[in-house]
């Protein structure tokens, strides 16, 4: 029988040992320039999880005795390594206590962050991926001096242009358990992006980042990026992006994918791919996976939430409703009822209007509440109630209980799930958020469009 051959695990030389650990970049001489003056300081530049995330740098001047004045580097000024520019800097900090004595200085980054030169054309990028979630995939190889390991943490994307895999770290279950206990940050998988016609650049390959990070957040249900860009040439790092893309802070959230499959999720990514390639649909992907997020984060606490995540609701109806689909024309679109709005995205879905069995506390709101008739219905009125402060409206709000406030959110975030999915013509199996499952698997199911057919 013949031996199958595992693709090897991808690592990188950026490590994490533990939650929010600062990571080491460069220490030595380096540079800071404005207009008119130039410091060589002798210090440590490091990435930073807290209290901001980003390149921060310290040490002490070694060609100035004199009084250094924080404005004079908070303008224009940059950082340099051997010649080549880093990034935009501001001061935080210096401090002279002795004017025999050379000025410590502290210091960030402000916006992007590259180390080397990333002109350089390369073979491969090597990235890293805090914060994601537990997500089974292909399997992989891990050889650590005389031992073998196989795991299966591999996930594909794949366009016209590059192939992206990432994969999960082989000790992902203790650095969870880690970042359960600490919060924070932690590095949870490392990535590599290929050209499919040779090498590539950094210039070259921001844009179909910058869109793989927003469709990670979709499936992570907080924000995540891709962190620590390196170019490999010949097995050796060229440069690297340490720009402080955005990562949430650890919090647990339901979110949509399956736990122990993958299947349909690289074609969702080719589809979302091909949308970010239009400013109109980029637009609305960047908007509609924002409202998710805040919404499923419960960023404005659970009533807050609910608002947001109507707002995604309505972007989603004018986006494919209207736009895409031209279902309703002229002052027809624009002056149907909210619900109604809700009942026709939901007919396109294939989801019927009744409030799902596990949520008891919501149907006893439907039950007791003469207006409403169905879910969008009781959806709207427990918005509205929220928005608008009418005594009449603050007297009902003040009726519903947080138990009826937190099924409302999650029934509307499933609405927006189904609506991305639908979107992203997604056609396998997802975790239904409204199941009332217990344990992981029992709440998965096939998606409302494909279930009945």
């Amino acid at each position: 029988m013949e031996e199958l051959i595992y693709p090897t695990i991808i690592e990188s030389s950026v490590k994490m040992g533990t939650p929010n650990q600062a990571i080491i970049i460069y220490q030595g001489l380096f540079v800071l320039k404005n207009r008119d003056e130039e410091l060589i300081v002798d210090g440590t530049i490091k990435y930073n999880w807290f209290p901001d995330s980003g390149i921060h740098f310290e040490g002490a001047s070694q060609n100035s005795k004199n009084k250094i004045k924080l404005e004079h580097f908070n303008e224009s000024s940059e950082l340099f390594i051997n010649n080549l520019c880093v990034g935009k800097i501001f001061i935080t900090n210096i401090n002279t206590s002795d004017l025999n004595q050379n000025s410590f200085i502290r210091g960030a980054t402000n916006g992007k962050a590259i180390f080397g030169d990333s002109s350089i054309p390369v073979e491969k990028i090597i990235f890293s991926v805090p914060n994601l979630r537990d997500l089974d995939g292909l399997p992989v190889i891990r050889y650590n001096n005389d031992s073998t390991s196989y795991h299966r943490n591999r996930l594909e994307f794949e366009n016209d242009k590059y192939l992206i895999k990432i994969d999960k770290c082989f000790n992902y279950t203790s650095l969870q358990s880690d970042l359960k206990s600490h919060g924070g940050y932690i590095i949870q998988y490392y990535g590599e992006l290929t050209g499919k016609k040779g090498s590539v650049k950094l210039t070259d390959i921001q844009d179909t980042l910058n869109c793989f990070n927003k469709f990670l957040s979709f499936v992570n249900g907080r924000r995540t990026s891709a962190l620590f860009i390196q170019g490999i040439f010949k097995n050796e790092v060229q440069w690297c992006d340490y720009t402080a893309y955005i990562v949430d802070l650890y919090k647990y959230v339901k979110t949509w994918p399956q736990h122990y499959s993958i299947d349909g999720i690289n074609k969702s990514w080719k589809k979302f791919n091909d949308l970010w390639q239009d400013k109109n649909d980029r637009n609305f992907l960047n908007s509609v996976i924002h409202w998710y997020v805040e919404a499923n984060n419960q960023s404005g606490f659970v009533d807050g939430s609910i608002i947001m995540a109507q707002t995604a609701l309505e972007l989603i109806y004018n986006w494919l409703i209207i736009e895409k689909k031209g279902l309703l024309l002229g002052n027809d679109a624009e002056n149907i009822a909210a619900a109604n709005k809700i009942r026709l995205l939901l007919s396109q879905l294939n989801i019927n209007n009744n409030i799902p069995f596990s949520f008891t506390n919501l149907q006893s709101y439907l039950s007791s509440n003469k207006e409403a008739k169905d879910a969008p219905d009781a959806i709207v009125q427990i918005r509205n109630s929220i928005v608008h402060s009418q005594a009449e409206k603050r007297k009902k709000l003040a009726l519903i209980d947080n138990n009826t406030l937190y099924e409302t959110l999650q029934l509307c975030l499933w609405y927006i799930e189904m609506s991305i999915l639908y979107i992203l013509e997604f056609n396998g199996k997802y975790y239904n958020r409204c199941s009332g499952a217990t344990y992981l698997g029992e709440g998965d199911e096939l998606v409302p469009w494909i279930k009945d057919n």
